[in-house]
């Protein structure tokens, strides 16, 4: 739009009437627009007939309207109230430039205008058309032109990048204020290039664009006199991969299988994706991948023109009912050894069973996804081992192998504990003999006692002794004899029972 009214505009300059004298001629475009509340500037030239002479004395006068108002005038007396303080000659009459200010304009300065010369020695002389008395006329427009914003057709994120804004005015000592939505290094206004009677002035913003710029306005608003106008440019920032994800596509299925997809944000959108396990193995260069009952960790990687990005290591929960390795088995070793391994989700409840499935053994000890049964078996042939969860069951039949030291070792510790049995049985029969024959022995002693204590009162009467034989019950030789000094011990024959007493225990 600014284009084709530049193009007008010089197309109506081109088209400057002469005035009706040769000589006296005026280059002023036909018509001018102005903004309300700034200013304008008509710009103008005009020439004489010289005849070889110098004058340096000019007296420049604008009129409005068939020549009955004067807005500008040398002596400033003669110009009329509406427009006192307001105009001014932008140029050097010596120099022939007779443009033009009028500042503050309002919709009633709008109207036709011509220019008066008047020369020293010469002559004076209004400069009109053959058609019409006045030579431009001034339009008086109440919202400026939008300015235009360039910026490249795609930006890279973390590259600087500049913009320009132009803006179109009438008015160069009234610049416009300029402001940028984005942040970065603004740069002084270029000076203003003529077209027409329009000029226009480029602002310039260096800035860095990031993701976040992406398909976002880059504006730029040019405030006159407190009306305001903007216009944008839509930025198109590229950069590469970020919030990589693992994003399942269909549901987990039970006892199946979920298809992954590699979620990535980029510009332009990622073109290849590779899928790593946990330890750092490629498993696949796909944007999907398909993953089956596994409970390892899996990651991708999405990339595109501008760079790649991983995401982090991700585990599904897919549910499947157990399954028993074929690792599982039985070994014979002092005791019986059976592992069972079993894969499931949810975790298991393993029991074993004997050949005939009449007794369960529960596991000795569990490790993860290892259940172990130790101890006697009662030597079967075969062990099962069960496995149970929410969604299913297994069984596996284990062979267990017979150790013969194992059936030795039953043996002989059956034998001893026959050989302990019979033994306590004799020594429970022969102190039971004992304990009955104790009381026989008992009186007998008793009776030997009495009589002997008795003997001992008597000899204590009848015989004192020194002091070496207080303690001897009997002559010398016999000290602390039980059977006294004068008895006889018992016979061999009485030996002889006792000793077939004891031994009928």
């Amino acid at each position: 739009m600014v284009f084709w009214s530049c193009l007008l505009s010089l197309f109506l300059w081109l088209r400057v009437p002469s005035a009706n004298a040769v000589g006296w001629n005026i280059e002023v475009p036909e018509s001018v627009v102005g903004l309300s509340g700034s200013c304008v500037l008509i710009p103008c030239r005009f020439s004489y007939p010289e005849n070889g002479k110098t004058y340096t004395e000019f007296k420049g006068i604008w009129l409005k309207g068939n020549e009955e108002s004067t807005v500008f005038h040398t002596d400033t007396s003669n110009i009329i109230d509406s427009f006192k303080g307001r105009t001014s000659l932008n140029g050097d009459l010596g120099k022939k430039d007779c443009s033009l200010k009028i500042s503050s304009l309002s919709s009633s300065d709008a109207g036709s205008f011509m220019f008066r010369i008047e020369i020293k020695d010469l002559d004076k002389y209004t400069y009109k058309n053959k058609e019409k008395k006045e030579i431009v006329s001034l339009t008086v427009k109440e919202t400026p032109e939008n300015p235009n914003v360039s910026v490249e057709e795609e930006v890279t994120s973390g590259k600087p990048v500049t913009a320009t804004c132009a803006v179109s005015h009438s008015c160069p000592s009234d610049l416009p204020k300029v402001t940028w939505s984005h942040d970065g290094k603004q740069s002084s206004p270029s000076q203003p290039q003529n077209h027409g009677q329009w000029k226009l002035t480029s602002y310039s913003l260096t800035f860095t664009p990031s993701r976040e710029d992406h398909n976002k306005h880059l504006s730029c608003t040019a405030e006159f006199k407190g009306k305001t106008v903007t216009d944008y440019k839509t930025l198109k920032v590229k950069y590469p991969p970020y919030n990589v994800s693992v994003v399942p596509k269909s549901s987990v299925k039970e006892n199946g299988f979920v298809e992954l997809t590699c979620s990535s944000n980029s510009n332009p959108p990622a073109n290849s994706y590779q899928w790593f396990s946990s330890d750092g193995k490629m498993l696949a260069e796909s944007p999907a991948y398909k993953l089956k009952r596994v409970s390892e960790a899996i990651s991708c990687t999405a990339i595109n023109t501008e760079g790649e990005k991983s995401s982090g290591s991700q585990k599904f929960n897919i549910l499947y009912p157990p399954e028993i390795k074929n690792e599982s088995s039985c070994q014979s070793k002092i005791l019986t050894v059976c592992v069972c391994i079993v894969d499931s989700n949810p975790p298991s409840e393993v029991k074993w069973f004997g050949p005939d499935s009449s007794k369960a053994f529960s596991s000795t000890s569990s490790k993860q996804n290892e259940f172990t049964l130790q101890g006697w078996l009662g030597f079967p042939e075969t062990v099962q081992c069960f496995a149970n969860n929410s969604l299913g069951s297994s069984s596996k039949t284990l062979k267990a192998p017979q150790n013969g030291i194992i059936i030795y070792i039953a043996v002989a510790s059956a034998v001893v504990v026959v050989l302990v049995c019979i033994l306590v049985y004799v020594v429970r029969r022969r102190c039971g003999k004992r304990a009955a024959q104790q009381p026989v022995m008992k009186n007998k002693q008793t009776q030997m006692k009495t009589t002997q204590n008795k003997s001992d009162l008597e000899n204590s009467k009848e015989v004192k002794g020194s002091n070496e034989d207080i303690y001897t019950n009997c002559s010398k030789g016999r000290v602390y004899d039980n059977w006294g000094c004068d008895a006889t011990p018992f016979s061999s024959d009485r030996a002889l029972e006792d000793e077939a007493v004891y031994a009928n225990m």
